[in-house]
Order: C-alpha cells, then structure tokens, then sequence
C-alpha cells in the first residue's frame, strides 16, 4: 500500500501539480443514486409464504470504489484534480452459515485524470508500468465536472470488475443457488442474460418523489413486476416502516433470467422476494443502510473492506485526517 501511495505522490511532483488532498471519499461529497427510479405496475401483492421450487440464496457478490482526491494540475488555467481510487469485488459462499470467497478476489489500484491536451506523455507512460492511469475524459468542464468524472470512472472499473466476476461463477451451478448482486445490474454486461441472478437496490424516497405509489408498499407485500424497463424489477418492503421514513426498508429488487434460463415473469419474483424476506435477520445495525439490505450482503461489504486501504490511511498519508 505504501508503495502505491508513494507512486502516486511520485507522480503528482513529475506532472508539475500540487498536493491537494480532501478529508473524505468522493462518494461520501457527491452522492450519486444507485439507478434510475422505475414505474411501478399495477398493486402491490402478499409475498406467498412458500416457495414454487426448491431453491437458496448462496452466493453474494458485491464491489466497492473510494475515490480520493490527492492533488491537482493546473493546465492553461484549467485546475485538474488528480484522484486516486482503491476498487474492490467479491463473491462469497455461504455454507452452514459461514462464508468464504467463491471467486478470487478482484482489486485495483488507479490513478484518475483528464488527460486530454497534457504534454507531458512521457511521465504517464512511465508511472503506467507501476499504477493503472485512466483518462476520465470529463463530457462537461469546470472542477465539479472533473471530480464527477473521477467517480464515474471509478464506478465502471467497479462494474467491470463485477462483471468479470460473475463470468468466473459461470452457469454450471445448479439451477436452485441464487446469486444476489449488492445493487443495480445495471451497467454489469451480460448480468440480465444470467440464470439465477438477483439485484438489490434501496429505494431512495427523495429519487421516487414524494407522490410516488411505491412509497405506499406495505411490508411483506411487492409491486408487479415491471418487464418494459431493464432489467426486469419489481419493488418490495423488507422491513416495517411503521414509525420510520416512507422508503425504510423499501428495495428494489432486479432479476436476471429464470433459474431454468427462461424469461423472468411473476412466479420467478414471488420466489425471489419470499427469499429475501427470509434474509431480513439477523440485523447489522452497524451498517449503514442496513433496513435496505441483507445481512450476507453487509457480510460481503465488510470482507471488501480488508482488501482496500480504510479512508484514514490515505487522507493521513496525502496531509488530511478525517478526525
């Protein structure tokens, strides 16, 4: 880890820029939404108490991004900033209630840059043969736009990396082990073409909008399933909101094909959110977000956290604390 951070710093000095470090992530400033709101058909249905076919959650998958801004460079009065980002994706099996990793662990280590118009190519080439150099290649200009880009690129190193995770799982498990993405699949190439997959996404009452149906889901029931928007989804309450926020434990919920390959449709949902509902304890309450969530998920969230550097390692090595 030291070794990257001094690269990073290495190249920084060489490029002509400044340390220029904040105190938190990226994705801690700038929100960005999961994904996109989706309609929701028709009412809202009892999730059945038993299941059309045998079947088990058991694999989980899940991948994070911290994104840091270390520096900047100044290009004919253009302030760049400079991000590193550390990313990380698992998949984890759950066996008589332990867990362990299914798939090799995948990480990366990346220095984040607009790259356009910079002369100095020869310091990129030579830094590339020890980090990973993206050009984040921002559409808008100012230096909001520049450490919006650095988040983005970050998050589809991020979706690569699940993607190329879900190809090591393969189709040769049996047709009853579900995997569950934590979040969207979308963006994740292929993942709607996958037997047995299953995305879950937390509602976000301020994106629904306060005249939104979904927000009247009651628990242990679920929306229809809406099969116009991709990937197919359908909406449900995990956990009793009497008392809490309108969108406490209220999830989407995204799935790939049927479990025998064929098309998602109404059963193939009802299995799925019967699933889940069982999934709703035991409760991590040390985990944020944790009323839209499972436990193995936040399990999986946690074993991510061993494989990148803690925010404070990098804000304290760059010149900031987060304390």
């Amino acid at each position: 880890m030291q070794n990257v951070l001094s690269l990073i710093r290495g190249f920084l000095a060489e490029m002509g820029g400044n340390l220029a470090p904040e105190a938190t992530c990226e994705e801690e400033m700038y929100h960005i939404p999961p994904a996109e709101p989706r309609m929701v058909p028709g009412s809202f249905f009892e999730i059945p108490k038993k299941r059309s076919r045998p079947m088990a959650l058991q694999l989980f998958q899940s991948g994070k991004s911290r994104t840091f801004m270390v520096g900047k460079i100044v290009s004919e009065n253009d302030v760049r900033p400079v991000h590193y980002a550390s990313v990380a994706s698992v998949v984890l099996s759950r066996d008589q209630g332990s867990f362990k990793p299914y798939t090799r662990p995948l990480m990366a280590h990346v220095i984040l840059l607009d790259l356009n118009g910079l002369d100095e190519g020869d310091v990129v080439e030579r830094y590339s043969e020890g980090i990973e150099i993206v050009n984040t290649n921002p559409g808008d200009s100012g230096y909001k736009a520049h450490r919006l880009a650095a988040i983005t690129s970050a998050a589809r190193i991020q979706r690569e990396m699940m993607e190329e995770g879900l190809i090591a799982i393969g189709q040769e498990r049996e047709p009853g082990v579900v995997v569950v993405v934590n979040g969207s699949l979308q963006g994740i190439e292929g993942a709607d073409s996958m037997p047995g997959l299953v995305g879950l996404v937390p509602a976000d009452a301020e994106a629904l909008g306060n005249s939104s149906l979904v927000l009247d889901c009651p628990f242990g029931a679920r929306s229809a399933l809406d099969e116009v928007g991709h990937p197919p989804a359908f909406y449900m309450r995990l956990r009793e909101a009497r008392g809490n926020n309108p969108d406490f434990g209220l999830v989407r919920v995204e799935l790939g094909l049927n479990p025998d390959g064929v098309k998602p449709d109404e059963v193939w949902a009802s299995d799925v959110a019967n699933l889940l509902l069982a999934e709703r304890f035991p409760v991590a309450r040390d985990f944020t977000g944790w009323d839209k969530s499972i436990y193995a998920l936040n399990h999986t969230d946690k074993y991510i956290d061993t494989l990148i550097p803690a925010p404070s390692v990098v804000t304290t090595y760059f010149g900031r604390s987060t304390a």
